[in-house]
């Protein structure tokens, strides 16, 4: 998923109510890309007062990435091959 195409899922779908899951269908193919993606994804979940609390990916293409990202739980997706992203507002968050 190019950056201007995450922008604006991020921008349809924060704020969030209390849980949100973003699936993307078209997981990229670099290394690079994809954890760029992360740490967008982290960084516009932090401007929504959310926290990224769970990432699914495919882990045979991605196999060097950790149980975690920064402070985040990793898991493999399965056979869906989908990066899906897990949000959750906070709950004494004042919004």
């Amino acid at each position: 998923m190019k950056q201007a195409n995450l922008e604006r899922v991020f921008d349809k779908a924060l704020p969030l109510p209390s849980k949100t899951i973003l699936t993307v269908t078209e997981v990229p193919e670099r290394a690079e890309d994809l954890l760029h993606l992360l740490a967008s994804a982290m960084v516009r979940g932090f401007d929504n007062h959310t926290r990224l609390t769970e990432i699914h990916l495919p882990m045979a293409r991605f196999p060097y990435i950790d149980s975690k990202f920064w402070h985040v739980p990793v898991e493999d997706c399965g056979d869906s091959h989908v990066l899906r992203l897990f949000f959750e507002t906070p709950e004494n968050s004042a919004h």
